[in-house]
């Protein structure tokens, strides 16, 4: 590896800790792959097809954000995510049952909209002309809002989005009615609320405490006996202690913990790729693992070691511990001229500057 590709890593952002939404799915190697087991990213798919109510539990960073990138990405057929935030939300959306319908509905009004802009005219004449012969449509793939919906579902979930509801029963009963529709079409919805960590960043104001409380007091009932829909929540470990998740527990089918890099050579996957995919220079390498990246060209086996120690003597962060470490690491060796790819050194300043 050139001094030129450690350059094009840097200005690609390669190891970007934070890389965009869309792009998560490909940039995770699975915990299952690198762990040699069942218990993360399979586990969480086969309980959302049972329609259970998963919470993933673990620390800021740990890629809980990832595993359920990995496991609802666009090439699933049969999963449909519904991304529901929370915690940036009206404090009503995360403890009013009528509250968070009401904005479950709103969400995939605007999923709808993003999917299918022309649904108005194009669906309507597709619901005319296949009326006498319809079976069912083929799937398409659309983004960045339903991907993999018929444009009949997507007109069909557009009307049900438009019905006026006011009272709360109204309300109750259009966000069912939102759910009957893809169950209808054989793909199970997924509620995903993956944004819960936010109640975190301002742990000293005490409203953030409250509304996590109404949160658990309030919406694993409601997915559980109102709405009866699968749904992954993600959970930090701190809130394990709260009396209303001990609470909740009742209500949400099981937990799955995230587990930790499990070895050196799985934090090397993890940065071979991110390599692979920079390299490629679209993002989306259909198998990345495949593109013949040999890592020790571009961070040496010592700097690998120092790596993996840093990561494992703290809690379990990749995004924090291992990502933004080896990207302040990238800078240092881009800025040595001295330097053919990162060594230990460069991992070391990193760390010592306080990258992680």
């Amino acid at each position: 590896m050139t001094r030129e590709d450690l350059e094009l890593l840097h200005d690609a952002g390669a190891f970007n800790p934070s890389p965009r939404q869309q792009t998560l799915y490909a940039t995770h190697v699975p915990f299952d792959t690198m762990t040699a087991s069942r218990g993360c990213e399979r586990a969480l798919a086969a309980a959302l097809r049972r329609h259970e109510r998963v919470a993933l539990l673990g620390n800021s960073g740990a890629g809980k954000s990832s595993v359920i990138a990995a496991t609802l990405h666009p090439l699933v057929e049969d999963l449909v995510p519904l991304p529901l935030p929370v915690a940036v939300e009206r404090p009503e959306v995360a403890g009013d049952p009528v509250a968070f319908v009401r904005h479950l509905v709103q969400v995939v009004s605007r999923l709808v909209q993003r999917s299918v802009p022309e649904r108005a005219g194009q669906a309507r004449r597709i619901e005319k002309e296949t009326r006498p012969k319809y079976k069912r449509a083929k799937a398409v793939s659309v983004a960045p809002g339903l991907v993999g919906i018929s444009v009949r579902l997507a007109y069909e979930l557009d009307a049900a989005v438009q019905e006026p509801s006011t009272t709360s029963d109204q309300v109750m009963d259009q966000g069912r009615q939102i759910l009957d529709l893809f169950r209808a079409d054989g793909l199970t919805p997924v509620l995903v609320l993956d944004d819960t960590d936010r109640w975190l960043s301002a742990p000293w104001l005490p409203d953030n405490r409250a509304v996590r409380s109404a949160f658990f007091a309030t919406v694993p009932r409601l997915l559980a006996e109102e709405l009866d829909s699968a749904a992954v929540i993600a959970v930090h470990p701190t809130y394990v202690d709260d009396d209303a998740y001990r609470a909740a527990r009742g209500f949400l089918s099981r937990t799955i913990a995230v587990p930790a890099v499990p070895s050196a050579g799985a934090v090397a996957a993890i940065l071979q790729r991110r390599i692979a995919l920079a390299l490629d220079g679209r993002g989306t390498a259909a198998d990345p693992d495949a593109d013949g990246v040999d890592l020790t060209e571009m961070l040496d086996s010592a700097a690998l070691v120092s790596l993996f120690d840093y990561y494992t003597g703290r809690p379990s962060d990749v995004r924090r511990n291992l990502l933004l470490v080896v990207q302040a690491a990238l800078t240092l060796a881009v800025d040595d001229p001295d330097a053919a790819r990162i060594e230990r050194r460069h991992v070391e300043l990193a760390i010592a500057e306080g990258a992680g």
